[in-house]
């Protein structure tokens, strides 16, 4: 994009009066502005999309192409592109300078032209195509700094757990921006022991990436300092409240499986409630603690840690509101009661297949394009 300055813009004037280009270009021309020509709608335009312009000064009334048709065509051909028309009228008709704003003029000048308000109106519009074309770079800027965030996010959420052989391991994250507030992570602890986490941050962007980063860090190394849920969760907070901004926490659930003993440890701070389904009885359990405080609201919390035996065939899903907060038309969430009767009916489909089929559940109750959360799952089969 071309950085202007007030003194090297380059407008177009479309006129089939030659008195009102020529009255135009020799005021603007004064101001050392590059002023070029066109008689009609028609060259204007291909000169328009041809050739860059800071401003264009267009007639309403003009033999081929009027005004209004010139502005709808400039507007549809050249989407990104911010640059001010003016729409020259003789009349003072309102209802012709509302259909002119309503179909994309910016400003409007009145015939016979009055070379001071001339001025003013190119300076004042100048003015503000130079403070939208730097708010337009800052923001390509912002876009690919965006990218890059996202591309590093992508990486530290795993989407392969292969090298986990037992329990067997799958998930889903789907982010409401580029990139979101949610995250999941198995920790392969030693032969015998497996952790899983999963973590919900307020708010969503790079605030809540940064945390999300912070975070997974922090609990990939308590994960290898100690082997009781509810101790990591306090180390981790408290860790956590030193560079956490105002007013943000996050939810936290964290579970330790040791296959040797059958036995699921596992302790929450603040989180949705996982769903165990049960293959002996084909019953659902919430995994459902006296839960304590979300994850860095203040300097030291204390969380309660439950175990529960688990069997061949049962399975664990951990998640984020997002899935069970996801609403179709009537504004009606998804909910827990729906999530577990999904599980019980396809609890013979595995792995990320069943992840898929649960996706496209949600999708075909929900709205997915209005999504007002991170979407993120972790199925564990036992």
């Amino acid at each position: 994009m071309r950085n202007i300055s007030l003194s090297n813009a380059k407008i177009l004037v479309i006129d089939d009066s030659k008195l009102n280009r020529t009255v135009i270009r020799k005021t603007l021309s004064e101001l050392n502005f590059s002023v070029d020509e066109a008689e009609d709608g028609e060259s204007g335009l291909e000169r328009s999309l041809s050739e860059k312009f800071d401003i264009i000064f267009v007639d309403t009334v003009m033999p081929k192409m009027d005004g209004i048709d010139f502005i709808k065509e400039i507007k549809s051909k050249k989407r990104n592109d911010f640059i001010p028309l003016v729409l020259m009228t003789g009349n003072d008709d309102l209802n012709a300078k509302i259909k002119g704003l309503n179909i994309g003029a910016d400003d409007f000048l009145q015939k016979p032209i009055n070379q001071k308000e001339l001025v003013a109106r190119t300076m004042s519009l100048l003015r503000l195509k130079r403070t939208h074309d730097l708010l337009f770079e800052r923001n390509m800027l912002i876009k690919k700094e965006l990218e890059a965030a996202k591309k590093i996010q992508q990486f530290i959420i795993p989407h392969d757990f292969s090298h986990i052989p037992y329990p067997k391991i799958s998930g889903k994250y789907l982010p409401m921006e580029d990139i979101g507030g949610d995250f999941f992570d198995v920790y392969k602890i030693n032969e015998d022991k497996t952790a899983f986490v999963i973590a919900d941050v307020t708010g969503h962007g790079i605030p809540a990436a940064l945390i999300v980063t912070m975070a997974k860090m922090i609990f990939s190394v308590y994960s290898s300092v100690t082997e009781s849920p509810k101790e990591l969760l306090s180390s981790v907070n408290k860790d956590v409240y030193k560079f956490m901004f105002d007013g943000q926490y996050f939810s936290a659930f964290y579970a330790l499986y040791d296959n040797k003993k059958k036995i699921l440890k596992f302790s929450n701070a603040g989180h949705t409630l996982p769903l165990l389904y049960r293959s002996s009885s084909g019953k659902i359990l919430s995994l459902d603690t006296n839960s304590g405080f979300f994850v860095g609201i203040m300097e030291e919390s204390y969380y309660e840690e439950k175990a529960v035996k688990v069997e061949k065939g049962d399975c664990l899903i951990l998640y984020t509101d997002g899935l069970t907060e996801m609403k179709n038309k009537n504004r009606e969430d998804f909910g827990e009661k729906a999530l577990a009767k999904f599980i019980t009916k396809n609890r013979d489909i595995s792995g990320n297949d069943f992840c898929s089929k649960l996706l496209n559940e949600v999708m075909a109750f929900s709205d997915f394009s209005d999504k007002s959360d991170d979407l993120t799952f972790m199925f564990i089969e036992f």
